[in-house]
């Protein structure tokens, strides 16, 4: 068996906002590692926590105390620029609500962030409609999101979270817009990019077929891990 790499490491990490005059604590001193090529999940009610840590794992936002690490990289020695191309190559992001731009076709959503990559329109549009056949979309190339089942856009956006070749996607809610049968299978899509590819695929969910498919769940309550 080949002994996975630590990718992540959360060390004492703590979340705080400020609502007017209340302070939350969204995340309390927690202590975490995730491994290249996990497929877990975060789990927990609502208020637990979850998306606050998913922001915090794909840098979006940044902990009020404690470090987070990528591959022995700590996020906090990093200027907002380089944490901007560092989420942009190491981090897939596939958004509870798609984030597909509506004027642009399939191939051209998951195209773009290569071509923000400065990568030229030919090669990025080649790799896009390579990676939309691998998951089923080679026949939706030039669809727009609104021409698009709920589950032909959420693979449109894992195919635009692997287009960069990540070695981590964070996934928020990904079957909770989508009937039982299509949520399953955008979930055996998944598994099996984690199995091909070896990706790390990272959700937040609470959907049981989610939680009964991934190898690992992590519990939130109160923004501290009850089980890991």
């Amino acid at each position: 068996m080949i002994e996975k790499k630590t990718l992540l490491t959360l060390s004492g990490v703590s979340k705080t906002y400020f609502l007017g005059s209340q302070k939350v604590k969204a995340l309390n001193k927690v202590d975490l590692e995730i491994s290249s090529g996990d497929f877990l999940a975060i789990a927990g009610p609502s208020g637990s926590g979850k998306s606050t840590m998913l922001n915090l794992i794909s840098l979006i936002d940044t902990p009020t105390h404690g470090e987070i690490k990528y591959a022995g990289v700590n996020v906090k020695d990093l200027t907002d620029n380089e944490i901007t191309i560092f989420r942009n190559q190491k981090i897939g992001i596939v958004f509870q609500n798609y984030n597909l731009i509506p004027v642009l076709s399939a191939i051209e959503n998951v195209a773009f962030p290569l071509q923000l990559q400065k990568k030229s329109k030919k090669e990025s549009m080649k790799l896009a409609g390579e990676i939309l056949t691998e998951v089923g979309l080679g026949e939706h190339l030039n669809h727009r999101p609104s021409n698009l089942s709920g589950g032909q856009k959420q693979r449109v956006a894992i195919a635009r979270a692997l287009i960069t070749d990540p070695e981590i996607i964070i996934a928020d809610e990904p079957t909770s817009a989508l009937d039982s049968k299509t949520g399953m299978e955008i979930i055996n899509l998944m598994k099996h990019l984690n199995e091909t590819k070896k990706t790390t695929f990272i959700f937040s969910s609470h959907d049981p077929k989610v939680i009964d498919n991934v190898q690992s769940v992590i519990t939130l309550q109160d923004g501290e891990i009850i089980s890991a």
